[in-house]
């Protein structure tokens, strides 16, 4: 039996002609800002609707790199989530309009042709494509003519992650329809929503009787000799396998194969981003150049909450508290006040009373339904993430970044284990993996996991999703407590 190649015919079109209408809207978007410009800049000529529709009729053949990048960068076979797909589309689009630059370049077209629009729309597409995508594809996958049919093999632990992860992800399309496993102690059991239908004897009759498209494989369940037959049964079962390895704690996102031709062997090859001068270098750029940009925006908003805490609660305005820094350096982190003088006090009364509320303290760390420490500006605060706002003049002092783990308290280091040398790598951050994996909602060993995941899997477009992601999760006030 062999699988059917690809998704229905049609999928590919409709992707194309929405990557196309996106990128006729970013061009003509781009012609609207260059005119806005040309009447500033007297130097710029105007560019009429029918000038624009004129050139893309004219010069048709200078847009053939980006469906060339695209199609190169694999961007319409392959089902990649979000960020992923926004990353090669980035790379897609650098690439094309290096192309089409190139091309004005050497047919001496810069008379005829406008430079400056193409830039625009460049920059128009970066946030548009991503965006049109997203919405083609959410709808698309609501249809189960689109739906990649996947079959889970091996139902140990990790599993409930994995079926989580596929059936949160509506970019990706997979409809996981069940798990087969040998354990018959598992057979019949639902493991989030999903039914384990039996042995792997069925393997075969399951793939053709469900028409499935996609095996996942739980290398936890099998050993490397069990897992390497069942590879070699399905290969031409299916249209396509994915390999779920044993590695909690390892840093895949740096991770490429290798080839030893000679001996038939694939390695792994994973390095520590962190550890590398020019990356550390890079980041920190990064940190200063962000911060000096927000820094003309924040100045104001911080005097305003500086006046409500004064008017609030008598007491700083600043919390200034030690917290552990890069390779274990102590460093006095800013924050603004948020809790009343005498909150060690209300806080030992409280939880004396309450044995509840003290067991919670000793998972999280924190309370998160009720906090007699803190003030009525500080709840606000704390909800916004606005009392973070000061530890802006940490990341310029260089002693925090703009993305990084949370800072720990001193009292926490022994806490952290084994873990404590792979966090402190970096410099703790203003905001974190924890804080947009959930936050207040983890706990304490979660976010220690949490952090040594970010360390380990660190690169500057991992930081750049955070910062997008913070800005949700404080807009839509998840996890803050």
């Amino acid at each position: 039996m062999y699988p059917k190649l690809g998704e229905p015919p049609e999928y590919y079109l409709i992707l194309f002609l929405g990557d196309l209408l996106v990128l006729t809207l970013s061009f003509f978007l781009a012609l609207f800002t260059r005119n806005l410009l040309g009447q500033v800049f007297k130097t710029i000529p105007f560019y009429s609707l029918s000038q624009g529709l004129s050139l893309i009729t004219s010069y048709w053949w200078l847009f053939i790199p980006i469906p060339l990048t695209f199609i190169y960068h694999r961007l319409y076979d392959r089902r990649l989530c979000f960020w992923e797909e926004t990353r090669e589309l980035l790379r897609a689009l650098i690439l094309a309009f290096l192309g089409i630059f190139a091309l004005i370049f050497v047919k001496k077209l810069g008379p005829q042709i406008s430079r400056l629009n193409f830039g625009f729309m460049f920059v128009y597409a970066i946030f548009l494509l991503p965006a049109g995508r997203y919405l083609l594809k959410i709808f698309l996958f609501k249809f189960s003519r689109y739906h990649r049919k996947a079959l889970i093999i091996g139902a140990s632990e990790g599993v409930e992650c994995l079926i989580r992860a596929l059936e949160k992800d509506k970019f990706l399309g997979y409809e996981v329809i069940g798990l087969l496993d040998d354990n018959p102690i598992l057979k019949g059991k639902i493991i989030e929503g999903k039914k384990v239908f039996g042995s792997l004897r069925q393997l075969n009759k399951f793939i053709s009787f469900l028409n499935v498209d996609t095996i996942f494989l739980n290398s936890a369940s099998f050993e490397n000799g069990k897992l390497a037959k069942i590879l070699a049964s399905i290969q031409n079962m299916v249209k396509e396998i994915c390999i779920l390895p044993d590695f909690k704690t390892f840093g895949m996102l740096n991770t490429e194969t290798q080839t030893l031709f000679n001996e038939k062997l694939f390695l792994l090859k994973t390095r520590n981003n962190l550890k590398s001068p020019t990356n550390i270098l890079l980041k920190k750029v990064m940190d200063y150049t962000f911060s000096l940009l927000l820094l003309p925006v924040l100045l104001p908003v911080m005097g305003i909450i500086a006046i409500f805490i004064k008017l609030d609660s008598p007491g700083p305005i600043f919390f200034v508290h030690e917290r552990i820094g890069r390779f274990g350096k102590r460093i006095r982190v800013y924050k603004f006040r948020t809790m009343y003088q005498n909150a060690d006090q209300l806080l030992e009364e409280y939880l004396a009373k309450n044995p509840e509320a003290r067991k919670e303290w000793v998972l999280y760390k924190k309370l998160k339904c009720f906090d007699p420490r803190v003030t009525r500006m500080g709840k606000f605060l704390r909800k916004t993430s606005l009392d973070e706002l000061p530890q802006i003049f940490n990341v310029l002092k260089g002693e925090m970044s703009l993305v990084g783990p949370r800072p720990y308290l001193p009292r926490e280091e022994t806490e952290m284990n084994s873990y404590q040398h792979i966090i402190l790598l970096t410099n703790p951050g203003i905001t974190g993996l924890w804080q947009v994996s959930g936050r207040n909602n983890l706990t304490f060993r979660d976010r220690i996991k949490t952090d040594t995941w970010y360390v380990l899997n660190w690169s500057l477009w991992l930081d750049l999703i955070i910062l997008l992601k913070t800005i949700i999760v404080v807009l839509k006030k998840e996890g803050a407590h």
